[in-house]
């Protein structure tokens, strides 16, 4: 999970985009509902895992009923969490578990488009 991206986020990276939270996202499809309430089990799973990281901040998940397309956001606090999170031993803990939860509700991981995106919240 989380380890698909190659993005490398920095200030640098984007001059006129201030990178202040990062989200690692993942994009598939369940199939059917019975599916993404299995996988929403799951989800909240890793959710409680990831808080142990420092600059953690949420999961956000998407689902359209009628695709049974399923989307998740990994929110981290800023570029330097999420790039410790890339390092971290906790990561491959989640990984595991993640691979364990795609396995349960039949998907293969190369169906699973995985990135990172720079996050804002604009209220």
């Amino acid at each position: 999970m989380l380890s698909r991206s190659s993005f490398t986020l920095s200030r640098r990276a984007f001059s006129s985009i201030p990178v202040n939270q990062v989200a690692s996202v993942l994009k598939l499809n369940v199939g059917d509902e019975a599916t993404a309430i299995k996988l929403d089990t799951h989800v909240k799973k890793l959710n409680d895992m990831m808080k142990k990281h420092p600059g953690f901040g949420s999961t956000t998940r998407y689902v359209c009923k009628s695709e049974w397309a399923y989307e998740l956001s990994f929110v981290f606090g800023s570029g330097e969490s999420f790039g410790a999170w890339k390092e971290c031993a906790l990561r491959n803990e989640v990984h595991a578990e993640y691979l364990s939860a795609l396995a349960d509700c039949g998907i293969k991981e190369e169906d699973v488009y995985g990135g990172a995106r720079v996050h804002d919240v604009l209220e």
